[in-house]
């Protein structure tokens, strides 16, 4: 006890009141804050532990005197015979003030760490806003460029038309090479301008994941568990996310997050009124928007780390987790609506029913149940839509969905089909005179269209009774 120090480590830094040990700038303008404890109770409460250390045993002066010293005498007898007493609190009294200076020292590191990490944090957060900064900088520049370049070429090419209707065939054969010339170089800035685009949207994306992994502890995003993807109905293996960027496949195929909204637009009305709707593989938010924008109370769940930070960058409120262990986590009956968009499809068969049942079962009675996925009796979409994305497993038919949907219980199932390519028709055949096969001819051309270019989605939709 007489060799313990008052403190185990240098004293800090004055604290924040607030405990805060540093910051930075969120995508946002949210701020990212690193908490400290402030250490002076701990201080004080192992002083303490030390002035009672050393009072053990000790002896009050007294004033000299006969009395007094047989007094002191008897103090320092009674003191040496209970030194098997004493001692062992000695022993106590010293390990506890130790382990207590030790506990102190341990948690001044971590502040310091603490402190280190808030700094860093704000230099790689200030290089990577720089970095963005310069690109939407670098990218303005090139969409100004890139549309006085479609202006111009657009009036050239109305020049070029004009031309046309004045000269002979000869001219009009060599302005329509330079038209067609043109045109193609329309179309190549077009693609660039997305491109650019899309590389933007990567950005952002990548500065939310620095933000996300530094706020949850982690050192690099290869350092997280791997989450693992539905394989395809074909022989194509993607076991985690980092082996396909589905993010910016989504971004670059899926269409615009404007586009998208105006497509579900109509599905809202379905929901208006009602509370604690979920949207199933939300993906980038889009219909909780909708909703949002409706007052309607609504949640979302997601797998995919990127569309889940995108959506919490909105504001909306969404858990990121397998679709099947959120829904067997929440009680029978607490949903006021559920909304699915374009997930069936990467579900087994299997799987697929166990959905449509779990639906029936989350929600209350009298809600409505909306599941929308690719249209497989659409040629189109079945060979431009669902075998474009590699991670699909199996389409549903829209009347075994129908079907699936009756048979646990739902009533009124109606199937909603929707984004038809009607540019696409071939024309019916018009021609003067009666000929007794034109009409069985166009009602087959009709179905034609319809089995190539009908609509690309549909979408089931019941109520729970």
């Amino acid at each position: 006890a007489q060799g313990l120090r008052s403190t185990g480590v240098a004293q800090s830094k004055p604290q924040d009141p607030s405990g805060v040990a540093g910051g930075t700038e969120r995508p946002g303008g949210e701020r990212l804050e690193i908490r400290t404890n402030d250490l002076t109770p701990l201080r004080s409460e192992i002083e303490t532990a030390l002035e009672g250390t050393r009072r053990v045993g000790q002896i009050n002066p007294r004033n000299p005197g006969l009395q007094n010293d047989a007094i002191q005498l008897a103090k320092k007898v009674m003191r040496r015979s209970l030194t098997w007493y004493t001692r062992p609190l000695h022993y106590f009294q010293g390990g506890a003030v130790r382990a207590l200076q030790r506990i102190e020292s341990v948690l001044q590191s971590h502040e310091q760490s603490l402190q280190r990490l808030s700094r860093e944090l704000g230099r790689q957060t200030a290089i990577i806003s720089s970095g963005v900064a310069a690109l939407n900088a670098e990218l303005d520049e090139k969409v100004a460029g890139l549309r006085m370049s479609v202006t111009e070429l657009t009036d050239r090419a109305a020049g070029y038309d004009l031309r046309l209707s004045q000269t002979d065939a000869k001219l009009d054969k060599v302005n329509a090479t330079e038209i067609a010339t043109l045109r193609f170089d329309l179309v190549r800035l077009h693609e660039e301008l997305r491109d650019m685009q899309l590389q933007s949207r990567l950005c952002e994306r990548d500065l939310r994941r620095v933000a996300h992994e530094a706020q949850s502890g982690a050192s690099a995003s290869a350092g997280r568990k791997p989450t693992a993807m539905v394989s395809s109905m074909f022989p194509v293996e993607i076991k985690r996310e980092s082996d396909f960027d589905y993010f910016a496949f989504e971004d670059l195929y899926r269409g615009s997050e404007v586009d998208i909204r105006c497509r579900q637009k109509a599905y809202v009305e379905y929901f208006r009124g009602r509370d604690n709707v979920l949207d199933v593989g939300c993906g980038r938010g889009e219909f909780l928007e909708l909703l949002r924008d409706n007052c309607i109370d609504s949640k979302g769940v997601e797998s995919g780390t990127d569309q889940c930070l995108l959506c919490r960058e909105k504001g909306l409120d969404v858990v990121q987790q397998d679709l099947f262990s959120y829904l067997e986590g929440i009680p029978d009956g607490s949903l006021g609506g559920l909304f699915s968009a374009q997930v069936i499809e990467h579900l087994s068969s299997g799987d697929q029913l166990r959905l449509v049942a779990l639906a029936y079962q989350k929600t209350r009675e009298g809600s409505p149940v909306i599941v929308e996925t690719v249209n497989a009796q659409c040629v189109w979409a079945m060979m431009r839509i669902f075998f474009l994305d590699p991670t699909h497993v199996r389409p549903m038919h829209p009347e075994a969905l129908q079907f699936a949907m009756n048979s646990v219980g739902f009533k009124n199932v109606e199937i909603r089909f929707s984004t038809p390519m009607s540019e696409k028709w071939i024309p019916l055949l018009r021609l003067n005179g009666d000929l007794p096969d034109l009409t069985e001819f166009n009602r087959r051309i009709q179905d034609l269209n319809e089995l190539v270019y009908g609509g690309q989605d549909y979408a089931a939709i019941g109520w729970r009774q």
